[in-house]
């Protein structure tokens, strides 16, 4: 009695995996797509420049030392002491600095693909002083070249610095060269300085103005005691990235500003430095914090989230089709079912390769309509009924109209999405409550065997 009931749920059951099939195949294309966006990005970079990271500016003075050391004589059959001297240098935090960025994007196009950049303007001013310096020429077999100081400035791909900068140090102009002159990071610029006080300790300003492209991020290090950036822009949806968030921050419709206050007891940026003078920076250079051009309407992002939703669209769909079979004493064939879920399994396609050529809300707006345009249309002819084809297609449609709003709503896309299929679930409960399934299998049981006998 219970076979032909028992038949007809396996087979929807072995439908809905079998179309696992082509959504894995759809999910395969967009990470293929996904991919070739990548590769633009890259082509890009190289023509304009990539993500930039910006630490400093610090303080450098070369110091000789001299040091002696034991070593055997094969001739004399004694040791002797030898002395000798290495070039060193001493890194230098500021007493204070100060960042403020004015961060303006736009977008560059490779083949299909739009790709955020930004052009910004970094004023940059702080105070150094001489205490450290004062100190370490105290220090005995130390000796400080003090006519060779230097204010250098990690810029991480300096393709990006459009305009030599000046700066303005104690009062006095001073011409920025290519390259840190960091023994340990090459890449920036570096502004000589000549001699410094050596007789007594002495505050010195400093101010410089720099003009950076880059893309995607930009990132700063607090390197100062005190240290305040501030960075303003125009890009709608800020993410913020690196060790530190930031103090202050103000997201509107079009732009967001967001201001980083941090010491130096925070960051532990003078024990970093000092490492970094024995030649291991690697915390140094990653002990940073800024922001991501994040694109809240990333095609192939939502449609990866998407495609997750796809296989609990189909069960709905398909837990539908059964109920019409039950209550409106209708049979619809395997074929009808499959149709369908290819149908929705296809909207998914569609929707990648529309949102490729226009606005994601408009890809997505004829994506769905078409989906649910055509559902209408075949489901009125299966069904015998145009208002429950109608009707079927308005549910469809908030489907569609949910599902939109669980992909823009990132923070609370599990709540959004959990809560709507238990609503959905609960309606199929509701309206399922009073049906007696033994008699829906006797039912069925009965239909086939009256289709045999009229055979």
């Amino acid at each position: 009695m219970n076979k032909k009931f028992t038949y007809k749920v396996g087979i929807i059951l072995f439908l809905m995996l079998m179309l696992l099939i082509p959504l894995k195949m759809i999910h395969g294309v967009v990470d293929e797509r996904t991919a070739y966006r990548s590769e633009a990005q890259q082509a890009i970079a190289q023509s304009w420049t990539g993500s930039q990271k910006v630490l400093g500016p610090v303080l450098v003075v070369p110091y000789t030392e001299y040091y002696k050391k034991r070593e055997w004589d094969s001739n004399l059959k004694a040791y002797q002491e030898r002395r000798y001297s290495r070039s060193k240098q001493l890194l230098v935090l500021p007493e204070t600095l100060r960042i403020d960025g004015n961060v303006v994007t736009e977008n560059r196009q490779r083949g299909l693909y739009s790709i955020p950049v930004y052009s910004s303007a970094l004023e940059v001013a702080g105070i150094f002083n001489n205490a450290k310096i004062q100190q370490l020429s105290k220090e005995k077999g130390k000796e400080v070249r003090w006519h060779e100081s230097y204010l250098s400035m990690i810029v991480s791909d300096i393709r990006g610095i459009s305009e030599q900068p000046t700066v303005v140090w104690a009062g006095k102009d001073y011409v920025f060269a290519s390259g840190s002159a960091l023994e340990q990071f090459g890449t920036g610029m570096h502004a000589p300085l000549g001699a410094l006080a050596t007789d007594k300790i002495v505050s010195y300003p400093f101010s410089f103005r720099v003009h950076l492209k880059g893309m995607q991020e930009i990132q700063f290090a607090a390197v100062g005691k005190s240290t305040t950036v501030s960075i303003k822009s125009n890009w709608p949806h800020p993410s913020f990235v690196g060790r530190y968030l930031p103090t202050q921050r103000t997201i509107g419709e079009g732009s967001f500003e967001a201001t980083w206050q941090l010491s130096s007891f925070s960051s532990d940026m003078p024990r970093l430095i000092k490492a970094c003078e024995e030649e291991n920076c690697i915390a140094f250079l990653n002990n940073t914090f800024g922001v991501a051009l994040f694109n809240s309407v990333d095609i192939y992002h939502q449609a990866v989230r998407s495609v997750k939703y796809a296989i609990l669209f189909i069960s709905l769909t398909f837990i539908a089709f059964f109920l019409f079979e039950i209550m409106k004493n209708l049979r619809l064939h395997p074929m009808q079912y499959l149709l369908v879920g290819l149908s929705l399994t296809f909207f998914y396609l569609l929707l990648v390769s529309l949102s490729e050529h226009m606005p994601y809300i408009a890809a997505y707006g004829i994506a769905a309509s078409s989906n649910v345009g055509i559902i209408a249309v075949y489901l009125g002819a299966i069904l015998k009924s145009r208002k429950l084809a109608l009707g079927f297609s308005a549910m469809l449609s908030v489907l569609y109209m949910m599902l939109y709003a669980i992909l823009l709503s990132e923070d609370n896309a599990l709540l959004m999405g959990s809560l709507m299929f238990f609503a959905v679930l609960s309606m199929v409960m509701i309206v399922t409550r009073k049906i007696d399934w033994y008699e829906v299998t006797e039912r069925l049981s009965n239909q086939s065997v009256l289709k045999t006998e009229k055979r």
